[in-house]
């Protein structure tokens, strides 16, 4: 996954990580997909090609670091043992979850026990990868960090009038694909029980997916009319302006294997309303509540609650400060380097990393 022209927030965390890197002296030969084009032809023949330009990239490399357990995983342990290079992966999410079934599981294996190691992102993700995989190799949690440069608090008032947005009104930002897993219908039901209690509140979804027709359908159906503002996906900018436009970010995810996004609102200065389903709890600490993501009450009480009572925007973002991808990118390039240097019995020219990422114990 990775920013392309047609789809800029695609593997948008993965951008901001491989340019972590570069700024810390590395080289980063990227071998990605930038569309979510798929379908019985299109799936096949982006991976296809995905593996046609591994092979000869990982030649080049010192050490392979792929994305996502399965299929990329299988691609990169693929081109690891034709070039003779290792290779490390990291999990996200859907990736381990899939591991229950059994046809996935056989052909993520070579990937996974091959590697010289798993990065999780999140505590609840290394967990649950130890309960889905029998073998595998050093497990590290490392989330994909923030960059806190882009995502920084700025002017509240300025962001509402570039959007026309008043200054008086509560704004609820969401922020992700509009599909199942991440509840954009359940966040409109309760939505629409906060606006007894906050009748100008606007809620705005930034973000597209198969869910978007069924939501501006309920959007109609509830007279929500301009009350609920959806913006379709945003490349990282856009996402940052409408951070500064909003008091808080919802993300009540059915399960949220970390939320990046979470740490995008922290870093800006503004609190969240969180699924407590999944890793999003390591990073929100005090700088926002949890809630029932099944539930549209739990959701509209936790927003109502930080609408009420919000953490302040310093809280917010020291709270984010833990997870600068600068940080987050050291501790990753520390355990690629290792295992590079394994392979090759020596050193890495330019090595640079200096902070360990542990494996996790549970």
């Amino acid at each position: 996954m990775y920013p392309g022209p047609s789809e800029p927030d695609y593997g948008a965390f993965i951008a901001t990580m491989c340019a972590a890197m570069e700024r810390q002296g590395h080289e980063v030969d990227r071998v990605v997909i930038d569309s979510r084009a798929s379908g019985a032809l299109s799936t096949p023949r982006k991976y296809v090609n995905l593996a046609r330009r591994a092979v000869p990239a990982a030649k080049r490399a010192d050490v392979i670091y792929g994305h996502y357990l399965f299929p990329t995983g299988a691609i990169a342990a693929a081109a690891g043992r034709i070039a003779k290079r290792p290779w490390v992966l990291t999990a996200h999410g859907g990736d381990v979850r899939n591991l229950s079934s059994p046809t996935i599981a056989r052909l993520s294996t070579p990937g996974i026990t091959g590697a010289s190691a798993i990065i999780a992102v999140s505590r609840y993700l290394a967990t649950e990868l130890r309960e889905s995989a029998r073998a595998l190799p050093p497990v590290h949690v490392i989330d994909m960090g923030v960059d806190m440069d882009r995502f920084r608090p700025s002017d509240r008032g300025a962001a509402r009038r570039a959007h026309g947005l008043p200054d008086d009104v509560p704004v609820i930002l969401a922020v992700g694909g509009l599909n199942e897993r991440k509840n954009p219908l359940r966040l409109l039901q309760a939505f629409r029980l906060l606006q007894s209690r906050h009748p100008r509140a606007r809620l705005v979804f930034v973000g597209a997916g198969p869910q978007e027709a069924a939501l501006r359908a309920g959007v109609r159906l509830e007279g929500l009319g301009d009350a609920v503002i959806l913006t379709g996906a945003l490349p990282a900018a856009g996402v940052a302006e409408w951070m500064a436009a909003c008091d808080l970010l919802a993300l009540p995810s059915r399960v949220e294997p970390l939320g990046v996004v979470a740490l995008e609102a922290l870093a800006s200065g503004r609190p969240v309303v969180a699924t407590r389903i999944g890793g999003t709890a390591e990073v929100v600490g005090r700088a926002g509540v949890l809630v029932d993501p099944y539930d549209p009450r739990s959701i509209a009480d936790g927003i109502t609650r930080v609408l009420a009572r919000p953490p302040s925007v310093a809280q917010c973002r020291t709270t984010a400060e833990g997870h600068d991808v600068n940080r987050q990118a050291r501790r990753v390039l520390d355990i690629l380097e290792r295992a590079a240097r394994d392979h090759t019995g020596g050193t890495v020219p330019g090595a640079t990393a200096s902070t360990t990422g542990r494996p996790y114990d549970p």
